[in-house]
């Protein structure tokens, strides 16, 4: 898994790397630079018909700034610095790209400690401001001078892109943070994704995220430990178990899905088709009568039962919620489901009848939840900040053998351990309706085949994530469909190599790749 580090993890990677590498900071940070500036030439393009503003400050984030200004001049680009010499401690490495700068007499270097920063132009829409203000270090809310810098960037129609992290927000936790933050069009995150910007609240300011690896020591980063980690297609691969050609439907398990109802039929219909998608030998689901004809014909592989008497002993693990309602007999299926003793994947109604009976909650175990956050605030109330809702799912998990999976842009996964896993989907296309019970479906299945909690929850996750990428490829984030995410699944797991080539070989998929060119200009 790839690790989130904390500002203070940052630095001490900072260290560790130029003392494992035998270099000095200035020449990590000249590592920096050059990354960074490679990276803004493939974004934004033709360099010589843009005009640059940098705005930097006097640490080492000011000092990555005004060396991308030299490498911007170097090439022919109209460059302008604005320097916040509000400030008279520089570090050493800022002032030694500030001596270089100085060197450029065709840079037009305006000091903004001089000057009223509300009058000066800050561009138009065919320029790029480069914020290099604050970098990870920052831990005070921004006022006074430099908010006023601030609120020039935010006003400009220019288009902003800053380095490491937007200035004024706190690379870690941010609920205290009340001060000017720049709102960047594309931020250019050093190492890795910062915590800040696994939290929704914070996306107006990181706009897109850009990861530029630098070349830190692998063996320094690899020895540090961390609280917060996100999936990576290589750590869900790992986890799948292999097909054996003597495998029959018996290995892979019985599920019972508990779903629909009147009106609701179709989230009967695509939590069956999912979880049949995924692999489970044989499916069994429980809807009510008024439904049967619609569930038999739209998915034939499964059985049906209408009245469903509570022997669970045939089957291997159970998924319920999805358009059950919050009736009597709903009720009464999640009560008898929780005391069945199979693992089971709760969601949607499942999640509003325990909402509304504390007492229940508490009994939980053994068991996923997978709550959207209004879900979850139902369930679990409100807290004061992100952190304190994470800590509270670490603590309900290790102390009820479950796992919650808080889905949104970003998935939020306590597991058993009371370790937070994220999935960085960010993807609005599978923000639709059937979204959920597609996943209910998906984890039902992934139990069945006898997947432990953890890592059904962690497949799970990751498999919807990446087959919603697939459909918002093929339909748009707007026109995606949940039953497009159903439909994407095989491409998902035959990029994770579960199936021989053989077979196979005359569809091919290519992943999802990220768009770099993310500033239309």
């Amino acid at each position: 898994m790839r690790k989130i580090l904390t500002s203070a993890q940052l630095r001490e990677l900072d260290k560790m790397t130029i003392s494992a590498l035998d270099i000095s900071s200035y020449e990590l940070m000249e590592r920096a630079v050059r990354k960074l500036f490679e990276h803004i030439k493939t974004i934004v393009g033709d360099l010589i018909s843009r005009k640059f503003i940098v705005v930097a400050g006097t640490g080492n984030n000011g000092g990555d700034g005004l060396g991308i200004a030299r490498m911007l001049r170097g090439r022919g680009a109209d460059v302008t610095v604005w320097f916040c010499d509000f400030s008279q401690k520089i570090t050493d490495e800022c002032m030694i790209n500030l001596d270089k700068i100085r060197d450029f007499v065709d840079i037009d270097f305006i000091s903004l400690n001089d000057c009223n920063v509300h009058d000066l132009y800050a561009g138009d829409k065919k320029t790029v401001i480069i914020d290099a203000i604050f970098g990870t270090g920052l831990s005070r809310s921004v006022t006074g001078k430099y908010a006023d810098v601030i609120d020039v960037i935010n006003g400009s129609p220019a288009k902003v892109i800053s380095i490491d992290i937007p200035s004024g927000l706190f690379a870690d936790d941010n609920h205290e943070n009340h001060g000017a933050i720049v709102k960047a069009d594309i931020t250019m995150s050093i190492q890795d994704y910062h915590l800040s910007s696994m939290f929704a609240e914070n996306s107006i300011y990181y706009g897109k995220i850009n990861v530029i690896n630098i070349g830190h020591d692998v063996s320094s980063l690899e020895s540090i430990e961390t609280e917060y980690s996100y999936l990576e297609r290589d750590d869900i691969s790992k986890l799948m178990k292999t097909r054996h050609d003597f495998d029959h439907k018996g290995t892979f398990g019985h599920a019972l899905l508990v779903a629909g109802g009147l009106g609701k039929a179709g989230a009967a219909v695509l939590a069956s088709r999912a979880c049949l998608r995924c692999g489970v030998g044989l499916l069994s689901v429980t809807s009510p009568a008024d439904i049967c004809m619609i569930m038999q014909v739209s998915v034939p592989e499964a059985m049906y039962e209408t009245n469903f008497v509570g022997d669970f002993g045939r089957y291997s693990a159970i998924g319920i919620g999805p358009g059950i309602g919050v009736g009597p007999l709903a009720e009464k299926y999640v009560d008898m489901v929780m005391c069945s003793g199979k693992p089971f994947v709760a969601d949607a109604d499942a999640l509003n009848l325990l909402s509304l009976k504390r007492g229940k909650i508490d009994k939980l175990t053994n068991c996923i939840l997978t709550p959207h956050p209004k879900e979850f605030e139902r369930l679990f109330g409100n807290f004061e900040n992100p952190f304190a809702r994470l800590k509270f799912m670490s603590d309900f998990s290790r102390n009820h053998n479950s796992v919650i999976v808080l889905k949104g842009g970003v998935t939020y996964i306590s597991l058993t351990s009371g370790e937070i896993v994220m999935y960085n989907g960010r993807n609005p296309g599978i923000a639709t309706g059937g979204s959920g019970d597609v996943l209910t479906g998906i984890i039902a299945s992934l139990l069945a085949q006898g997947y432990s909690l953890n890592d059904a929850a962690q497949i799970g996750v990751w498999v919807h994530g990446e087959a919603g990428q697939y459909a918002s490829m093929d339909n748009g984030h707007v026109s995606a469909l949940a039953s497009d995410i159903v439909d994407k699944l095989f491409p998902v797991f035959y990029d994770l190599e579960c199936y021989d080539d053989i077979y196979v070989c005359a569809k091919h998929y290519e992943p999802p790749q990220p768009d770099e060119t993310l500033i239309p200009f």
